[in-house]
């Protein structure tokens, strides 16, 4: 496979806007829509824009506005906005459905509502939930900013499928896979919903067996894809593995497992998402792991990898491993380096021998100015 890089949108300069969360959807024949967010802080976004190609990702529009996915005044100070939205094409429809959740900041900075760090500071006022919108073929949001509503949710501190990759399945169903919590409880669990996707209402249907691993803050940033007649979640989790599990029908759910590389060896993947790619009739996994250079980095996330999946095993080929996005060492006055962070990303499938991955660099270091980059996939 062959990988280019280009960058439509820079601000390393700080002259423009720094994008984060960046999520293409392919809407076939080229079209894409991405959406973004302005990161201006650790976990502080502004309001979701998007932006749209008609080229296969090639040229980019202008971002606007989101309607009904701006932040919002709450009493006391806080702002409640909307994070880690994900679009995704549903064909039967010719609609996007984009999901996020909704986030609380104050004082220009991440308000800790669920006490991941402190628990004396956790706000059952406030609990996290997802969101959803609907953009129809002609570009209009119909539907804005609606909570999905989840029975026997009274005493989640969160329930979401932020940055998860979801699975549509025939003409109006939908797989989505699900992170929550409890009160009084740091480690998330994974669930999956079966739910009922018209082009303009989502109604949950059924939830399937959970999952735990009560490790830090658990199962978190599930996604899903389906390959050889069952669907696969991969997780983010906080006990240096990365983990996966196997369905029969996206509700019922088998054990967890640890990925490895066929040549036995356990990568030390680290609190940071995974996502999955079909690409040239193989099945792929994008991930970052504990390399012998980025050890000093948060959560080693970078650079960015991607290494096939052997089906019969569900081992990596270690021998397949490339670099998407690469370490861009910056050196620091002492003589050390920082490198921009790709630990956020979203890959797209545009063709059987095409496919995008975007990422907005994570610069913390440098006031959160920063790049997009969108990396091609082609050939096999």
């Amino acid at each position: 496979m062959k990988i280019s890089i280009t960058s439509p949108f820079r601000n390393r300069d700080g002259s423009n806007t720094s994008w984060f969360q960046t999520r293409p959807a392919s809407l076939g024949n080229g079209r894409l829509v991405m959406t973004m967010q302005p990161i201006t802080g650790s976990d502080h976004y502004g309001a979701v824009v998007e932006t749209t190609s008609e080229d296969s990702g090639e040229h980019w529009s202008a971002p606007q506005p989101v309607p009904g996915f701006e932040c919002e005044e709450l009493s006391g100070g806080v702002l409640m906005g909307i994070c880690d939205v994900v679009p995704e094409y549903h064909a039967p429809t010719d609609t996007v459905l984009a999901i996020g959740h909704n986030v609380y900041y104050r004082d220009g900075r991440l308000l800790d509502t669920l006490g991941d760090w402190n628990a004396n500071a956790a706000r059952p006022d406030l609990p996290r939930y997802p969101v959803w919108g609907v953009r129809d073929n002609r570009g209009r949001w119909i539907r804005q900013r609606r909570k999905l509503e989840l029975v026997d949710s009274d005493n989640m501190s969160i329930y979401s499928c932020n940055c998860s990759q979801r699975l549509f399945r025939g003409e109006t169903e939908l797989i989505v896979p699900l992170t929550w919590g409890l009160w009084g409880r740091m480690d998330r669990m994974f669930s999956s919903l079966r739910v009922h996707y018209d082009g303009r209402e989502l109604t949950v249907l059924e939830r399937g067996n959970t999952l735990e691993l009560p490790v830090g803050r658990g199962l978190m940033e599930p996604s899903l894809t389906e390959w050889d007649n069952r669907i696969l979640v991969t997780l983010r989790t906080e006990d240096n593995s990365g983990y996966f599990a196997e369905s029969v029908d996206g509700v019922q759910w088998g054990p967890l497992r640890k990925w490895e590389f066929d040549d036995g060896t356990v990568p030390v993947m680290y609190n940071t998402q995974q996502h999955w790619l079909r690409h040239c009739g193989r099945l792929y996994l994008i991930y970052n792991r504990k390399m012998a250079d980025n050890q000093h980095l948060m959560r080693y996330r970078t650079p960015l990898l991607i290494a096939e999946v052997a089906p019969e095993t569900m081992k990596l080929r270690r021998s397949t491993e490339t670099i998407i996005f690469p370490m861009l060492p910056e050196t620091q006055p002492d003589g050390s380096f920082l490198a921009a962070l790709m630990g956020n990303f979203h890959p797209v499938q545009l063709s059987e021998t095409e496919s995008l991955v975007a990422v907005g660099e994570n610069r913390y270091y440098d006031h959160y100015r920063g790049d997009t980059l969108i990396a091609r996939i082609s050939g096999c």
